[in-house]
């Protein structure tokens, strides 16, 4: 456990004021409020610490810079919604909601279960990964436009 600095707090802290996941740049813009000198590289050392510290997990999307967001704190067996053997950190299962206009990424409610179903005959799921795709409620109010979307398969 690394020792709590000015850095590190403002760093934290920022995803509790945002109340989403974060880039590193915007990271740093919430950061400025408490620490008003903190750089972009001193972020970068911070969440590789949080990181390492299991204080918060990486968020990747395909196409997308990495995101951040604080790692959750319980037993993924305590969540009946887990497919056995799912997961990529324990207790940490999240699906998203990634604004196509604005580019933010929110967490969402809840996860659609096991998804043996889904998978062909004879095949066995390990974990899974849901995104969903369109406008955010604040995108949606200034009268952005969705982009087209992809044809049904």
């Amino acid at each position: 456990m690394q020792r709590l600095t000015r850095q590190r707090n403002a760093v934290f802290s920022a995803f509790s004021d945002a109340g989403r996941v974060l880039t590193a740049p915007q990271i740093l813009e919430h950061a400025r409020a408490i620490v008003p000198e903190i750089s972009l590289s001193t972020v970068y050392r911070q969440v590789s610490l949080l990181l390492a510290d299991g204080e918060i997990a990486k968020v990747e999307l395909p196409g997308e810079p990495a995101r951040y967001e604080v790692a959750c704190k319980t037993d993924s067996h305590d969540h009946p919604s887990h497919e056995a053997g799912e997961g990529g950190q324990a207790g940490h299962h999240h699906h998203y909601f990634h604004c196509s206009h604005c580019g933010q990424v929110f967490l969402l409610h809840a996860c659609p279960g096991p998804m043996h179903d889904l998978a062909p005959k004879g095949f066995q799921v390990t974990h899974h990964e849901v995104t969903l795709h369109g406008l955010c409620a604040a995108c949606v109010e200034a009268g952005a436009k969705a982009p087209k979307a992809h044809p049904p398969h």
